[in-house]
């Protein structure tokens, strides 16, 4: 049987700060970075064959 697991703790204080500071920095990818993402992982889902 798994086990189960713990909630994630809440971030409070200095954590929670650097957190959302970190968040801010974040950025949604470009039009052509997702369409590289994308290509690579379909030449990725060709390479790969399962037979069972």
């Amino acid at each position: 049987m798994a086990t189960p697991i713990a909630p994630t703790p809440e971030l409070t204080g200095k954590a929670a700060k650097e957190f959302m500071e970190d968040m801010a920095k974040c950025r949604k990818a470009t039009k052509e970075e997702a369409e590289r993402v994308r290509q690579g992982a379909e030449r990725i889902k060709g390479m790969i064959h399962f037979d069972f």
